[in-house]
């Protein structure tokens, strides 16, 4: 078998060959599938355009070498997913504050409109955050800017430094939090 970055890369020089389009038959039912791009260059806009895969396969490659001080990691769940959509993040809890030393999963799902439109962010393990819903656990967009005034350059690694910056912040760092270990 592939491993995924080999893989990824497999099925993305092939949709590149194929060209934007692809039909791929799902339960008997034909949909068009086009890729989602971004453009670089900032707003001005240089009109590259890369396909969602290409920075996906980017961010991939950049989670798996591991982000600044190691605090901050992120990866895909599943290899074999050529959309690349289900990711787990994890942060260590920054010092000084009630978080520190305690291990964060979160789950990101980058749907086939990112990077244009924000992954949807939900902590698996329990936390209380002022931007965290408390029952379910997801990242309230209302409530953290970074996906509520999302922009198409920014990353999951983004994300995730900045809900770090977010548990350090003066109304997070000493909120009593749930017994470690325990998940949404």
């Amino acid at each position: 078998g592939f491993s995924h970055p080999t893989r990824g890369l497999e099925i993305l020089f092939g949709c590149v060959v194929r060209g934007r389009e692809e039909t791929t038959k799902l339960g008997g039912d034909h949909r068009s599938n086009k890729l989602s791009s971004m453009t670089l260059g900032g707003s001005g806009g240089s009109g590259v355009v890369v396909p969602r895969n290409f920075r996906l396969l980017e961010e991939l490659e950049r989670g798996e070498k591991g982000i600044g001080d190691g605090t901050v990691s992120y990866g895909m769940d599943d290899g074999d997913d050529i959309y690349m959509r289900s990711w787990t993040g994890t942060i260590i809890g920054p010092h000084n504050t009630v978080h520190e030393g305690r291990i964060y999963q979160l789950k990101l799902f980058c749907d086939k409109d990112y990077p244009d439109k924000p992954p949807s962010v939900r902590f698996h393990s329990r936390i209380n955050m002022t931007c965290v819903n408390p029952d379910s656990g997801v990242v309230d967009p209302k409530k953290f800017l970074v996906l509520g005034n999302w922009q198409r350059d920014y990353t999951m690694e983004y994300i995730l430094t900045h809900l770090k910056k977010e548990m350090a912040a003066s109304y997070n760092r000493k909120l009593v939090q749930p017994p470690e270990g325990t998940y949404f």
